[in-house]
């Protein structure tokens, strides 16, 4: 599978999972956080320095400043949060279970990344397909 057929297929995923987490693709965040944990997930030490190589690098794509990203991902998780607080729901064959304290960007950005890894190693057959 080339890597353009892979990193779409992540993507996919990555988008499947925020959707079954509740978050909105009517918000901007959703986009930056589904970028953010793409770059996180084939590059698992840029989530060391979020600011720098995850932050900057969606803000230059779509032409906006990091802080803009990092506000724009918190807020999408604070809404997240506000609705599910305390309940569990499947996320990719996995129960999750949100905790009444919403995760710091760079802690929801691992989070998925688990979940995404987790999902690939399940799926692997189906990605190197090319889904």
């Amino acid at each position: 599978m080339s890597q353009k057929n892979k990193s779409n297929a992540i993507e996919t995923i990555i988008t499947k999972a925020l959707l079954q987490l509740g978050f909105s693709p009517a918000n901007n965040g959703f986009y930056y956080l589904r970028d953010a944990v793409k770059l996180a997930y084939f590059d698992s030490e840029a989530i060391t320095l979020i600011t720098k190589l995850i932050y900057a690098p969606i803000a230059k794509e779509y032409n906006t400043s990091g802080d803009n990203i990092e506000k724009s991902i918190r807020k999408a998780s604070e809404s997240v949060w506000t609705k599910n607080s305390n309940q569990s729901i499947a996320v990719l064959n996995n129960i999750y279970y949100f905790p009444e304290q919403r995760p710091e960007n760079k802690e929801l950005i691992s989070l998925i990344c688990g979940f995404i890894k987790q999902a690939v190693n399940i799926f692997d057959a189906d990605i190197s397909k090319g889904i």
